[in-house]
């Protein structure tokens, strides 16, 4: 099974990690016949972290998990924390493919999307 996580910092308020879990169901929706499970995790402040989400994903069986860092700036989440907790669970899940991908300031396209919501 190929499964995605969209993982964010995490929020001591409901409704922004509820933005987030939102967000994974409609990516879900857009991206099917690409992964067959969407799932969402947090760093700090909000269940589930990433670690227990990648957990749970590989007792569902599955075998590549894709990981988005929905984060606008390289700070020590997207700098350290992820990829060291790659590294990590790499070691314990060695027949699971981990793939951490750019941060979503890192994408070229941001700007399109900027320019996009203001002149609407």
């Amino acid at each position: 099974m190929k499964a995605l996580i969209i993982a964010a910092h995490g929020s001591r308020k409901k409704e922004s990690n509820l933005e987030v879990a939102s967000l994974a169901a409609r990516v879900l929706e857009k991206a099917k016949g690409s992964f067959e499970k969407v799932e969402y995790a947090f760093l700090q402040f909000a269940d589930p972290l990433l670690e227990m989400r990648i957990d749970e994903l590989v007792q569902k069986g599955a075998t590549k998990i894709v990981i988005f860092p929905f984060f606008i700036g390289s700070g020590s989440h997207t700098l350290v924390d992820m990829p060291e907790l790659i590294k990590k669970v790499q070691l314990t899940y060695q027949h699971v493919e981990f793939k951490l991908t750019r941060h979503l300031g890192k994408i070229e396209a941001i700007e399109d999307i900027i320019i996009h919501e203001v002149m609407s």
